[in-house]
């Protein structure tokens, strides 16, 4: 497998930390998105919509989309990430879900916003209502970590690593401190203690 990717994106982050739990070997091709790479002819024929991460299979198939590549990699792979239980499975797809749309939009944009100069008039007037998304997305998460060990039961699952990715990284750009989600902190800490995890920054 080749892993197209961009080394500080969360959506990419999520894929390598599953093949790091799953044991999967891939090649890493880096992209730089502010420079414009995926916006090339080459890239575009791997992925039409312009973004990284891609999945390109030893048969050439090519998957987009990080909660896809997500729940292929998990099932593929028959992997205890992803329950068979349809109730349970639903669970965790709800939070692969939720992350995309109350979670990535608030957390992810405004740490890439305030990190690699992205700033624009429209995003300045933006960033307050964001903010305050992100901060209820993280008490959502740190309410329902209060009464369990992972995001969907006991047991860590696809939910937790989607999760994971973006919400360790919250306090870059300034925006957000975890201290005041004590719950997510201990769930960061546990998910860091696994013997597979490997930080952002791992290049295998």
């Amino acid at each position: 497998m080749i892993l197209h990717d961009f080394l500080p994106s969360g959506n990419g982050y999520k894929i390598r930390l599953t093949c790091a739990k799953l044991g999967l070997y891939y090649q890493l091709k880096e992209y730089d998105i502010t420079q414009g790479d995926t916006r090339t002819e080459a890239f575009l024929a791997l992925s039409p919509n312009g973004k990284i991460p891609v999945l390109e299979l030893d048969d050439g198939h090519c998957l987009s989309e990080s909660n896809s590549i997500l729940l292929y990699l998990a099932e593929a792979h028959q992997s205890d990430l992803l329950p068979n239980d349809p109730l349970d499975k639903a669970e965790v797809t709800k939070w692969l879900f939720w992350e995309q749309y109350s979670h990535e939009p608030n957390i992810a944009s405004v740490r890439f916003w305030l990190t690699h100069n992205a700033m624009t008039e429209l995003k300045e007037k933006m960033l307050p209502e964001r903010i305050q998304q992100g901060h209820a997305a993280l008490t959502l998460m740190d309410d329902q970590l209060s009464k369990q060990d992972f995001l969907a039961g006991n047991r860590l699952t696809l939910a937790d690593i989607c999760l994971f990715a973006y919400t360790h990284v919250a306090e870059e750009g300034g925006a957000y401190q975890l201290s005041d989600y004590p719950n997510v902190q201990r769930w960061i800490q546990d998910i860091q203690a696994q013997n597979w995890f490997i930080p952002i920054t791992h290049r295998q």
